[in-house]
């Protein structure tokens, strides 16, 4: 079950994932293939997208799911489904086989989307899924995500979400969560990344939405809600 991590400062100053997005990805590479096993298999999306390409893949259980190397640096939106009564673990590995911070750490089933690679120099070479029950799991680019272009926005679970127009001024956001576990919020500009609410359980209150916030990500386990105003 996901904890509350502590952080030194509530901004921090870094890349946002979009500005990363744009930069010009590396060549692919006409060798690679994705590493699937009989266990796991992808499922080629079939409507066009821009580079990088949506990738799905499914299984059950534990598995190290290997990517395409023309795929580490990428900034992917990842979309994730379990269906199970355990863990739920899905960490990245870098190319060196070091694992990360997991990007999901649940107990039974889950939906939800998040970042993977949204650190500057960060690269991912696999995902070391820990599951009892059978998952999917689709990478996408961040221009995929959902759109927060009115007042309210509002979902279930964790979310990554583009903010457009990018907030101007003084903005202030009314936020709810009803559950049981963490409610996360975090913004991001082009230069920084801000901690707007790090509660547990059922929560409501009003924050700033910083200058020039371009994305949002929530991580929760219950529906909440995001309101501008």
């Amino acid at each position: 079950m996901a904890t509350i991590g502590s952080l030194a400062s509530n901004t921090s100053s870094t890349t946002s994932p979009v500005a990363k997005a744009r930069k010009p990805s590396a060549p692919a590479d006409p060798n690679a293939t994705a590493a699937e096993e009989t266990s796991a298999s992808e499922e080629p999306s079939s409507t066009p997208s821009p580079q990088p390409k949506p990738r799905t893949y499914s299984g059950a259980g534990a598995k190290v799911l290997k990517l395409r190397k023309s795929d580490w640096s990428a900034v992917w939106l990842v979309t994730l489904t379990h269906r199970g009564g355990s863990n739920f673990i899905v960490s990245p590995l870098d190319p060196g086989g070091a694992e990360q911070g997991a990007i999901v750490n649940e107990i039974g089933n889950y939906k939800g989307s998040v970042l993977l690679n949204e650190d500057d120099g960060k690269e991912t070479a696999a995902l070391k899924i820990q599951a009892d029950g059978a998952w999917t799991i689709t990478l996408k680019p961040l221009s995929s995500a959902r759109v927060w272009s009115g007042d309210s926005l509002t979902g279930r679970g964790d979310e990554v979400a583009l903010v457009s127009p990018q907030s101007s001024g003084l903005t202030t956001v009314n936020a709810r969560h009803s559950g049981s576990e963490n409610f996360i919020v975090e913004a991001w500009t082009e230069s920084s990344r801000e901690l707007l609410i790090n509660e547990i359980g059922s929560w409501h209150g009003e924050v700033p939405l910083p200058d020039g916030t371009i994305l949002v990500t929530i991580k929760a386990d219950g529906v909440w809600s995001l309101k501008k105003s």
